[in-house]
C-alpha cells in the first residue's frame, strides 16, 4: 500500500507540474490577466463610431479661397443723347451727339470677407451660414460696339471732345441705375445661395440655413450614444480638423 501511495503522489506531482507549467506559458502570451466580467461586458457591447464635426475655421478657410463669386450679370443697351448751347441762334453755337451704348454690369459675393464666427456647424448634418452682402463688381461699358451715331455741330462752332466723355460716363450711370431697378443685387444673393448650398452639401451637410446676420454661437453638439454601445462623443465645441 505504501508502494501505491508512493506512485499515486508521484503521478499527482507530474501532473501538477505539467498544469503549472501550461499556465505560465499562457500567461506570458498575454499582457494581462483576463477579467471574465470585462469578457461579458464586452461581448455585450459594441464600441460606437465617433461623430468627427468638420472644423468651422478649415471650411472658412476653404470658402475665403473663392475670393470673389461673380454670381450674375446684366446686359446693357441704350441710346443716349446729350447737347450743348441749342438755345442760342437755333443751335448756331451748340452741338449735339448721339450715342449708342452696350455694356454689362457684373455682381456677386466677395467670399473673401468671410469669417469664421459667419459659420456654425449645428451638427453632422446641419450648419448655418452668413454670406457677406453681394456687390457690383465690374461696370463694363464695351468701347468696341459702342459708339457715336450721330453728331450735329453749328455752323459757328467746333466740335467739343469733352462731350463723348460725357454721354459715356452718362451711360455707365445709367447702367447701374437700369441693373438696380432690375434686382441684379438680389438676384446675386440667391445665387450666391445656391452656390454655397450646393459647396456645403458636397462635403456632407444635409441642410444648410442662411442667415441674414452673423448666427450666435449654437449649443455644443453632443453624440447620442444608442443602447448597447460604448464611445466618447466628439462635441461640436471641440470639431476635428
Amino acid at each position: 500500500m505504501k508502494k501505491l501511495a508512493y506512485v499515486l503522489l508521484v503521478v499527482f506531482l507530474v501532473v501538477m507540474t505539467a498544469a503549472v507549467f501550461m499556465v505560465v506559458v499562457t500567461l506570458r502570451g498575454v499582457q494581462s490577466v483576463t477579467n471574465p466580467v470585462g469578457d461579458l461586458f464586452r461581448d455585450l457591447v459594441v464600441e460606437a463610431t465617433p461623430v468627427i464635426l468638420p472644423n468651422p475655421v478649415v471650411l472658412v478657410q476653404e470658402i475665403n479661397t473663392l475670393a470673389r463669386l461673380e454670381t450674375t450679370s446684366y446686359t446693357f443697351q441704350d441710346v443716349l443723347q446729350i447737347e450743348r448751347n441749342q438755345d442760342t441762334l437755333f443751335g448756331a453755337f451748340g452741338e449735339t451727339l448721339l450715342f449708342v451704348a452696350y455694356g454689362e454690369v457684373i455682381a456677386g459675393v466677395d467670399l473673401a470677407q468671410m469669417q469664421p464666427e459667419d459659420l456654425q456647424v449645428v451638427g453632422p448634418t446641419t450648419v448655418i451660414v452668413h454670406l457677406p452682402d453681394s456687390e457690383i463688381f465690374v461696370t463694363d461699358l464695351d468701347n468696341e460696339r459702342s459708339y457715336v451715331a450721330n453728331r450735329d455741330v453749328g455752323i459757328f462752332t467746333n466740335a467739343d471732345p469733352q462731350l463723348e466723355t460725357l454721354i459715356r460716363q452718362e451711360a455707365e450711370a445709367r447702367m447701374l441705375e437700369a441693373a438696380a431697378e432690375n434686382d441684379i443685387l438680389e438676384r446675386a444673393d440667391a445665387e450666391a445661395e445656391n452656390f454655397m448650398r450646393s459647396f456645403l452639401e458636397g462635403l456632407g451637410f444635409e441642410e444648410v440655413i442662411f442667415s441674414d446676420t452673423t448666427p450666435a454661437p449654437v449649443t455644443p453638439f453632443v453624440q447620442e450614444i444608442p443602447k448597447g454601445f460604448v464611445g466618447t462623443p466628439t462635441p461640436v465645441g471641440t470639431p476635428v480638423p
